[in-house]
């Protein structure tokens, strides 16, 4: 058993990212937090995959996560945030 295949390590990630993302003040990295603690409640009952068939899974989550924070986070139509002002 490698250490992607076990609840913790994916516990460990997300706590990690949330640490990152609180440094970074943005919503970026929310979709992976949410697909990482998917991936640790999913892992933690004692369900057993390989490394490949746990991608899958973190991915479709982040994935759907991502789109619903864009359409919760989207800027009015016709407006957005420069990243650079002179």
């Amino acid at each position: 058993m490698t250490i992607i295949e076990t609840w913790w390590a994916w516990v460990a990630f997300c706590t990690i990212v949330v640490l990152f993302e609180l440094m970074s003040l943005s919503y970026l990295f929310l979709g992976y937090e949410f697909g990482a603690i998917v991936m640790g409640i999913t892992l933690a009952p004692g369900v057993t995959m390989s490394a490949q068939c746990l991608m899958l899974p973190f991915i479709f989550a982040t994935l759907i996560r991502w789109v619903l924070l864009r359409q919760v986070f989207k800027f009015p139509k016709g407006k957005f945030k420069p990243l650079i002002t002179k």
